[in-house]
């Protein structure tokens, strides 16, 4: 796409001009309908499988089949809106019922919901909008077995059925599915601790199997877990389908003659083979001790307010590498350690801190969750931040009204300072930074990227800070054959900062450098393979 519409890279400077493209519209249309139309004919089967079982009518695939294909014309129609609502609706319940990469792989940008939970009414407004969502899902849960079921039905009306029927039937449909995730939650746990106790006893009598038999256990559990996934998604269609048309026949049956599973053993077997070459492969690249840099964002935010010198000797006592900090210039030429553009957000008042002294703006306290604290100035951070031997990350705000001399009076004060050689600069601004890296050439200089998706170019700058969603493993490799580092941020989720850390990457950013430390602590190479394969399943199963 990036050839045809002209664009080298997308960034979020030309994130609305590249999806507003012809081109770019036209195919994620298409890719948008193959989702839509997937997610029909999948779950369309196993809703009107479900309904003839229950009641006891013979069926066969192919007219299961022809009567979804009688329903395609909706799809081309205003009608298909109602079932793109549904499915967004239905987003919590996604990875449950439609264990696919569509819905494991939707890039939520974490930094956006981060930025609304900052403020108390944020907070209060997502709470309000999430549980709406929530309330709504429910409501309409049982808008596709209708519509699937159905001949003569339109989504729209699909819908309005069930969200009359699903106002009787609520907490029935509550109370069903809590029982059926509790069972099946109950079922995994039992199953993965009696699979672990063998790799548990093997791994300190006969360590030289631990790495086999670690293998062996991950592929046995992962098939299991797709079994298990299958079985479960299969069970909440009879229990939706039961639900709707009032049936007490859960039964799930699948007739068919048992030559056609002579080969099933095989198929298994071979599966099971490559997963265990795959995990053994896998498990022994992992014994190392990974040099990830822990990064505490805006300093230890836990107790402290963001860019604060008390947020900074948290973070510093927690053990963080580096800490991150963001710095304006301020209207007389100094530089102030404060993230807004203006001081609305921690201070409650209007003014903007480019219009502002220095002076004036450390006399205005700043409040967050019920604490106080003061804004303070670069070259303090810098003093406090030597003091405690912790490097600091320095991200410059611009928001174009900067003074002319902004690039020079940054360096001579961490000249000044004697820190020009370690410490690091980032910028969402590139054109800023490149500039920086041309007259500072031995200052370590980065570009800040909220969305990038293209092929990396040579860079002429130390390091790049991504949002976590569009990081993948070519960008990965690619940066490391350039001796580019890459910080990723910001990860605030034991998921997210377990993968990245596995994955060595330069460094973590986040609000919780404790639990980050942590995790690289337990990725030695005298970890127990157990705790490795634990990890693993923890990482499929987290959030």
């Amino acid at each position: 796409m990036l050839n045809v519409t002209g664009y080298t890279r997308i960034t979020e400077q030309n994130f609305q001009s590249f999806f507003t493209h012809p081109f770019v519209l036209v195919i994620m249309l298409i890719v948008l309908l193959f989702v839509l139309l997937f997610t029909y004919y999948e779950m369309g089967f196993l809703f009107i499988m479900a309904y003839h079982q229950q009641k006891g009518i013979r069926y066969r695939l192919l007219t299961v089949w022809q009567q979804l294909n009688r329903k395609l014309i909706y799809f081309f129609s205003l009608q298909v809106i109602y079932f793109i609502v549904y499915l967004a609706l239905l987003l919590p319940f996604a990875s449950i019922l439609l264990p696919l990469p569509i819905t494991q792989g939707i890039p939520l940008l974490q930094f956006i919901t981060n930025d609304i939970m900052s403020t108390r009414l944020g907070s209060i407004l997502y709470f309000a909008v999430v549980s709406s969502v929530i309330f709504i899902s429910f409501r309409s849960f049982l808008t596709l077995p209708i519509f699937t079921i159905q001949s003569k039905i339109s989504i729209g009306q699909s819908f309005l059925q069930s969200w009359r029927f699903s106002k009787r039937r609520l907490l029935k449909i509550l109370v069903l599915l809590t029982l059926i995730l509790s069972g099946y939650l109950a079922l995994l746990l039992t199953i993965t601790v009696v699979s672990m106790l063998p790799l548990f006893l093997l791994e300190r009598w006969m360590p030289s199997v631990a790495l086999l038999t670690a293998g062996l256990t991950l592929a046995f559990l992962q098939m299991v877990f797709v079994v298990l996934f299958s079985l479960l998604q299969s069970m909440i269609g009879q229990v939706m389908v039961a639900i709707t048309y009032n049936s007490r026949n859960l039964a799930m049956q699948y007739k068919s003659k048992s030559k056609r599973f002579n080969t099933l053993p095989i198929v298994l077997c071979v599966i099971f083979s490559i997963l265990s070459m795959m995990n053994i492969d896998m498990l022994n690249r992992s014994v190392y001790a990974p040099d990830t840099k822990i990064i505490a964002h805006r300093g230890y935010t836990a107790g402290n307010i963001e860019n604060t010198l008390s947020g900074l000797i948290s973070a510093a006592n927690a053990g963080a590498d580096i800490v991150e900090i963001d710095i304006q210039q301020t209207v007389d030429g100094e530089f102030v350690v404060y993230h807004d553009r203006t001081l609305r957000r921690l201070a409650g008042k209007n003014g903007v801190i480019a219009n502002m002294t220095l002076r004036d703006l450390q006399t205005i306290p700043i409040y967050d969750n019920g604490l106080n604290d003061k804004i303070s100035s670069l070259d303090d951070f810098i003093e406090t931040a030597k003091a405690l031997d912790v490097t600091l990350l320095i991200e410059l705000k611009a928001h174009g009204n900067e003074r002319e001399d902004l690039l020079p009076r940054l360096v001579e004060k961490l000249r000044y300072h004697k820190v020009l050689d370690t410490y690091y600069v980032q910028s969402a601004n590139a054109p800023l930074m490149t500039q920086l890296k041309t007259i500072t050439p031995n200052l370590r200089v980065g570009i800040v990227y909220a969305l990038d998706m293209a092929e990396i170019d040579v860079l002429n700058v130390d390091f790049i800070a991504l949002e976590e969603s569009w990081v993948n493993e070519r960008l990965i490799t690619e940066l490391k054959r350039q001796h580019t580092e890459l910080f990723v941020w910001t990860l605030n989720k034991d998921r997210s900062l377990q993968e990245f850390i596995e994955k060595n990457v330069s460094g973590v950013i986040t609000d919780h450098p404790d639990i980050a430390l942590e995790i690289r602590s337990k990725k030695s190479e005298q970890q127990y393979f157990l705790q490795r394969v634990a990890d693993k399943i923890l990482f499929i199963f987290s959030s």
